[in-house]
């Protein structure tokens, strides 16, 4: 008699939001989810890496990943700790694994976990977009009177012609990267812009996945 190989699940590619607002659906104790109508319980994340974490004996690690909706952490024991030894702080990577609900966290029990050229961050992005539309907390809102629209682009010039604060902060960034990214502080500085005006675009544009963090402190073009 031939044996038939068990199938297995599909990896769904969601916003790490949606992973977030994951419903557990019991099913033969394995853990799936409805998210977004689909019963998922493997997924493919491509998002950039945040943060890691290894204990001294080296038998947990985990990486964050942020994909400019949200941030989900990736967890590994044991023999797996060994698929997060060249993974560091600022790589863009793809994940495939498993979803695990463990007490109140949802994290990601990684099958595969490989780094990636920062292209594909905005690929993904672009594709996900296409599939399911922007996150809601991404997409623009609409001129009113409760939201003029010095809230949305403030203007400021810069020798010459006017252009908006969102793009400066970008074209500041892609002109003084380096390697490693520009500091934030340095950002603001060179901008000229007021330190509360500078930090909020740099927060819209790294949640709309513009830019990325490769380590703390310091800001890259996607």
């Amino acid at each position: 008699m031939v044996q038939t190989l068990p199938k297995r699940n599909t990896a769904y590619k969601f916003w790490i939001k949606d992973l977030l607002n994951a419903v557990p659906i019991s099913q033969d104790g394995l853990h799936v989810f409805d998210i977004r109508g689909r019963e998922a319980s493997r997924v493919n994340i491509i998002a950039a890496v945040v943060d890691k974490q290894t204990n001294e004996e080296k038998t947990f690690s985990s990486i964050t990943l942020d994909d400019g909706t949200e941030t989900i952490r990736v967890k590994t024991w044991n023999e797996d700790v060994k698929k997060l030894e060249s993974i560091n702080i600022g790589d863009p990577v793809i994940v495939i694994g498993k979803i695990s609900l463990y007490g109140n966290e949802l994290s990601i029990r990684p099958e595969i976990v490989k780094q990636q050229e920062p292209e594909w961050l905005l690929v993904r992005k672009k594709e996900l977009e296409k599939t399911y539309g922007k996150p809601e907390e991404l997409k623009e809102k609409p001129i009113t009177e409760e939201t003029p629209p010095h809230e949305i682009t403030e203007e400021v010039v810069v020798s010459g012609p006017t252009i908006t604060t969102r793009q400066k902060i970008l074209e500041l960034v892609e002109k003084e990267t380096a390697k490693e990214g520009i500091e934030t502080t340095r950002l603001i500085r060179l901008s000229g812009l007021k330190e509360e005006e500078a930090e909020k675009a740099i927060d819209e544009l790294l949640r709309e996945g513009e830019l990325f963090q490769p380590r703390t402190g310091f800001l890259k073009v996607i």
